[in-house]
């Protein structure tokens, strides 16, 4: 079925080759009995270092899908393969080390607003460096070095000591950003990371996101609702209406008339 998809809708021959980073089939999900299910029959194939923008209107199954990759929501059916781990069967501790390989990029940041810039980037380590990096002050030298070096990445190394809570909306994405960073992952899952920032600190951001992305060559899939922004920081769109792809496209050649339909439009 896949294939039919991407003959369909002028998936690119070159996406198609190189080793695939996400690779999901027959992806199903409902929340409730007799109810239209939120993921319904998604087949998807992401290659390593590609940056896909998952687009649609609430409800078009975009945050549902991304969290279903790591098993933060449970598939109804259907398989997820991350590299040549397949997810949807793995067990708890396989899952975990998934886990760790993956980089979470929020609207909601999830930093500690009491602890400062420094220790929230620390916090970023524990699943690589153990829980001793929940306390910052025992993490061992090389960790709190390259918390240092992560701010610095996210221009921020001045404001370390910072308590979060001080810091702006665009400044707090940055601390999750390095956070992130500090978990050295082959692959990031975004959801709608500028939705609550400012058009600049939005751009900012975003410059920021794919600039790591190119110098580390990690995969990246972000949900969005700003479709200017989708355009430009991926190589290839994917619209989703009521649970399904509606569209496959890459970012170039896609045809801003028919993006804008599949966001506007609502799932019956």
């Amino acid at each position: 079925m896949g294939s039919v998809i991407e003959a369909a809708v002028g998936v690119s021959a070159e996406q198609r080759r190189g080793p695939a980073a996400v690779t999901v089939s027959g992806l199903r999900v409902g929340y409730r009995r007799n109810a239209a299910p939120t993921l319904s029959g998604v087949d998807l194939t992401v290659r390593q270092g590609e940056s896909v923008a998952l687009v649609g209107t609430n409800g078009a199954g975009k945050s549902t899908l991304l969290r279903c990759l790591v098993r933060l929501v449970e598939p109804s059916a259907g398989t997820i393969r991350l590299g040549d781990v397949d997810v949807t069967a793995a067990s708890r501790r396989t899952l975990r080390a998934v886990r760790r390989d993956v980089g979470f990029v929020f609207q909601r940041f999830h930093l500690v607003g009491r602890l400062s810039a420094f220790d929230n980037v620390v916090h970023g380590a524990m699943g690589r460096r153990g829980l001793r990096c929940a306390w910052p002050l025992l993490a061992v030298q090389e960790v709190r070095d390259e918390a240092l070096q992560a701010l610095e990445r996210v221009g921020l190394a001045d404001l370390a000591d910072r308590r979060v809570e001080s810091l702006s909306g665009g400044q707090q994405q940055r601390v999750a950003i390095a956070r992130m960073l500090m978990q050295r992952p082959r692959l990031i899952l975004a959801d709608e990371p500028v939705a609550s920032l400012d058009p600049a600190s939005a751009i900012s951001a975003m410059d920021l996101l794919r600039s790591i992305a190119a110098d580390s060559g990690v995969t990246v899939i972000m949900a969005m609702h700003h479709v200017d922004l989708a355009l430009r920081y991926s190589d290839r769109i994917i619209g989703l209406r009521g649970g399904a792809i509606e569209l496959d496209q890459p970012s170039g050649s896609c045809d801003p008339a028919r993006l804008n339909a599949v966001y506007a439009s609502r799932a019956s």
